[in-house]
């Protein structure tokens, strides 16, 4: 069982017990502020905001892989079956009862799925460019499963090159759910913003196996209803003491 200490966050890496031999790797994210969205982009990637992050978190190195979701939930529906592919055809509904499980296993930590301000700025890691790595398309390739690459299906996760703060696959292989309802992004400075307070939709980020490469931007955003299932659908985890997470409003 993971037990959260003094130290907290002062780790830069962090795994979780799952059971059976089987863990969850996290790598520590700090607080810190960022532009969220892009102007170049999409519509729905606009206004570009500052928001500012106050607390550190724990964000999963990994998508969360089959192997894993077996481990906490005894079974998995994916359609590429594959032990260290990340999991696919997960509803935001799954989620939420894997997340139930897995803070069972937990003590003093809280497991949520990232607010989308999280994960734009721990795929950022410090970059303002098109993409994590730079602006330059020809490169995706090396940094992400996706339409040029993947020949329709997914792939083990970590196998391409990680971001500047060492985490996976944060765009291409599979879409990954994140808390928030999906809305349009309000101007202005934010500090620890969580999206809409109520909506139709639940937001997505990073792209898929079978997006083309424009579509696989730090900026890039979708939604879909909270029970939508597809072969293209996955997740990653935060890991937040609980104390900071109620402080933030996430201990729910």
């Amino acid at each position: 069982m993971a037990t959260a200490t003094t130290d907290d966050y002062s780790a830069k890496d962090k795994s979780v017990d799952l059971g059976s031999g089987m863990e969850m790797e996290f790598v520590c994210i700090p607080a810190g502020s960022f532009l969220m969205g892009s102007e170049k982009g999409h519509a729905n990637e606009k206004p570009v905001h500052p928001v500012t992050l106050t607390k550190p978190y724990y964000l999963g190195k990994y998508e969360v892989t089959q192997e894993q979701w077996q481990a906490v939930m005894s079974k998995d529906h994916s359609l590429f079956k594959a032990a260290r592919n990340p999991v696919d055809y997960a509803s935001w509904d799954d989620c939420q009862q894997f997340l139930v499980r897995l803070n069972k296993k937990l003590s003093g930590w809280k497991a949520s799925l990232p607010t989308e301000a999280q994960w734009e700025y721990a795929c950022r890691a410090g970059s303002s460019t098109r993409f994590y790595y730079g602006d330059d398309e020809a490169r995706l390739a090396e940094y992400a499963w996706y339409a040029d690459n993947a020949d329709g299906t997914t792939h083990p996760v970590g196998q391409k090159k990680p971001n500047a703060w060492g985490l996976y696959d944060m765009v291409g292989n599979v879409w990954e759910w994140c808390s928030d309802w999906y809305g349009s992004y309000r101007a202005g400075a934010q500090e620890n913003p969580q999206g809409p307070r109520s909506g139709l939709s639940r937001v997505l980020r990073g792209g898929a196996f079978d997006i083309v490469g424009a579509g696989l931007s730090s900026s890039r955003r979708s939604g879909l209803m909270p029970g939508g299932h597809c072969n293209c659908y996955g997740l990653r985890i935060v890991l937040l003491v609980v104390e900071t997470a109620r402080q933030l409003g996430l201990q729910k």
